[in-house]
């Protein structure tokens, strides 16, 4: 029996609980989970404690992935742009894996101070864009048909190249903008720099991409757009620079967000299934 009517229902599920008002604030408590110290802490050393783990996770021991992860999404996102639904399935499959990788490992790291740490909450917010993005694998129902698209689409893509290149020194939180800096830092191993690019992309093919993902991923951008406009304009001003490479996360974010409930939310396209080329 064909498991393409089960998809269906389970995606046309997701589709409705998405359009829901209450999932957001739902998601939304996830920032409240505890973060999890393997020593004791005094909570007023919450911002530091987070600070360790921001700039020194997991994910940053392998120091040679970062511009492997960079040159793989450039590969991936052209990909897809020139040859449309035959990058599909490795798009997804790179998106979804990233995902999971920036869930458990950029969320926690092992400090000095505080022994092993987990921002639980932001572990939590990021593993249910993973799981998203790991139903689109199975689903496949951004459609990446090439096409002709308004010029005016195409307003996130120099927000997106600003974020995966993230001109910084991540040490002082100045500006950087040597080419081997760009190639090296940590940007393609980050939710914060790379969410705008994937976003970007569904923008451009929008109405015809998964209306779950775009909203789900939009919105865990909005939330950690805000919080770290919080910190580096208001809590840390002096990383004013880093503030600023948070932008296209908020812009693209909220766009992509809008998008998902006004062109794809309620759209015939969530009807039609987007059959996988042969």
């Amino acid at each position: 029996m064909s498991t393409q009517p089960k998809r269906q229902r389970i995606q046309g599920r997701l589709d409705a609980i998405t359009r829901k008002w209450w999932l957001y604030p739902l998601l939304l408590l996830l920032f409240f989970i505890p973060t999890y110290a393997s020593r004791s802490y005094d909570p007023r050393q919450s911002v530091d404690l987070i600070g360790q783990v921001l700039s020194a996770p997991l994910i940053y021991a392998f120091p040679v992935l970062m511009p492997i992860a960079k040159i793989v999404t450039v590969a991936l996102f052209v990909g897809v742009l020139v040859y449309g639904n035959k990058m599909r399935r490795p798009f997804n499959i790179y998106v979804a894996v990233l995902y999971l990788a920036l869930a458990l490992f950029q969320t926690a790291a092992v400090t000095d101070t505080y022994g092993l740490v987990v921002i639980s909450g932001n572990m939590a917010l990021v593993l249910v864009v993973a799981l998203v993005w790991a139903w689109e694998v199975v689903a496949e129902r951004n459609d990446f048909e090439t096409r002709k698209r308004p010029l005016w689409r195409w307003w996130v893509a120099p927000l997106a190249v600003l974020a995966l290149l993230a001109p910084v020194d991540a040490s002082t939180m100045s500006p950087d903008f040597s080419p081997v800096r760009l190639l090296t830092n940590e940007a393609g191993l980050t939710f914060c720099m790379m969410t705008p690019v994937v976003l970007a992309v569904l923008t451009l093919y929008c109405p015809t991409v998964n209306s779950t993902v775009l909203r789900i991923s939009s919105f865990a951008g909005i939330l950690l757009g805000a919080v770290n406009m919080i910190v580096w304009f208001v809590l840390e001003s002096w990383g004013w620079w880093m503030g600023v490479l948070h932008i296209p996360l908020v812009v693209i974010s909220v766009y992509a967000f809008v998008l998902g409930h006004v062109k794809v939310g309620g759209g015939s396209r969530d009807a039609i299934p987007v059959q996988p080329e042969p």
